[in-house]
């Protein structure tokens, strides 16, 4: 069944006093240690849990009629863009929320009739960019003159469009910052030509599997591993204790990456990076699942892997540039990127239990199949 995802639009700026708390709790962002005495219990385990000790976003509403409605619906992975000036500043998801008078007061203090942002929430998973909300804005809708004010939320049936068509947000907002094209979906079917025949056994293929889930929770990522795939053990590791037992699925977040071997997110909705290990003599099966996760959300811009042995390198390269894959619907020759097993083992080797591992350490080894 798939969630529903609210998509919130949020002006921050405006006047002189705006602009300040703009730069104190957005752009400059807030800590846990400054704000801990505000907070009861509940408030400051939730917010170790999501952020640990990093900094964080917060902004807030002043209770009103229609603020108080928005902010009731607000729910954790929810999406939220920040303007300031006319232009979206920042993009992110809702990590949780509070209604505290006290912590607003901290933050903000009061407006001119003696209010506080009180309706409060936290950011997380945040991206920075810089592009006029008109370019993002006349995709859900809105006239192109249409100027955000306030807090406000795209309506249902206008939020439900744009992620039929275009799929993801972050995805959109991240290529129009980029100057890129915006794909809107056009599933793509495949028909797979031969029947695979398995080369390398079955342990091979769960040893990359565990490796990747271990780098990936050494990274603090949340992992994803199909549900048939989380009773496997690898030199008696048990899956399922490493993994997530449910995958959130939005109209953003399709059914299809559910098939992939490994899913590294960050937090409920974001994905980091999708990996197919690809064991096969024909190569089809991960590039298969790949095309399909690919054409479900052409504007998404996590990396795609396929890990194999270096003995599959040139049929990968061969496969990935017929025009089926290569064209301009999916270019998976441009998107997915290439790891092999002795680099998986390599890093992995390298990092000791309980070490701090950084995930772009692994993703950035990862060759560009395109540029092979």
């Amino acid at each position: 069944m798939e969630n529903k995802r609210n998509i919130f639009i949020t002006l921050a700026g405006g006047n002189v006093a705006a602009e300040r708390h703009f730069y104190e709790t957005i752009q400059n962002k807030k800590g846990l240690d400054e704000i801990r005495q505000f907070l009861s219990p509940e408030e400051r385990s939730d917010l170790i849990s999501i952020y640990h000790s990093s900094p964080f976003i917060v902004w807030g509403a002043t209770p009103g009629k229609m603020n108080d409605h928005f902010w009731k619906q607000m729910k954790p992975g929810d999406q939220v863009m920040i303007v300031n000036n006319g232009k979206i500043k920042f993009v992110g998801e809702i990590a949780t929320k509070t209604k505290n008078k006290t912590l607003a007061n901290h933050f903000w203090g009061n407006n001119n009739s003696g209010n506080t942002w009180e309706l409060i929430y936290f950011i997380v998973n945040e991206k920075i960019v810089n592009i006029p909300f008109s370019k993002v804005g006349v995709l859900f809708g809105y006239n192109e003159s249409f100027k955000p004010r306030g807090f406000s939320k795209v309506n249902d049936e206008n939020t439900e469009k744009f992620y039929q068509l275009y799929g993801d947000l972050f995805g959109v907002v991240e290529n129009i910052n980029n100057n890129n094209e915006i794909q809107p979906i056009n599933k793509v079917e495949v028909v797979e030509i031969l029947k695979e025949k398995i080369e390398h056994t079955t342990t091979e293929h769960d040893e990359m599997q565990w490796r990747l889930i271990r780098l990936g929770t050494l990274a603090g990522m949340n992992i994803w591993i199909p549900k048939n795939d989380q009773n496997k053990k690898y030199e008696g590791c048990v899956f399922k204790e490493k993994v997530m037992r449910e995958f959130h699925i939005s109209l953003d977040v399709p059914p299809t990456i559910t098939n992939i071997d490994v899913v590294w997110k960050f937090g409920m909705y974001s994905i980091k990076s999708a990996f197919e290990i690809e064991h096969s003599t024909a190569v089809y099966s991960g590039i298969l699942r790949l095309s399909d996760l690919r054409s479900e959300t052409p504007n998404s811009t996590f990396p795609l892997f396929l890990v194999a042995a270096e003995t599959r390198r040139s049929k990968i390269i061969s496969e990935l540039s017929r025009p089926t894959f290569s064209g301009p619907c999916l270019r998976l020759n441009e998107v997915i990127r290439y790891l092999s097993y002795d680099m998986v083992r390599k890093v992995d080797n390298s990092v000791k239990d309980g070490d701090a591992f950084e995930v772009d350490a692994l993703l950035n080894l990862g060759e560009k199949v395109g540029a092979m």
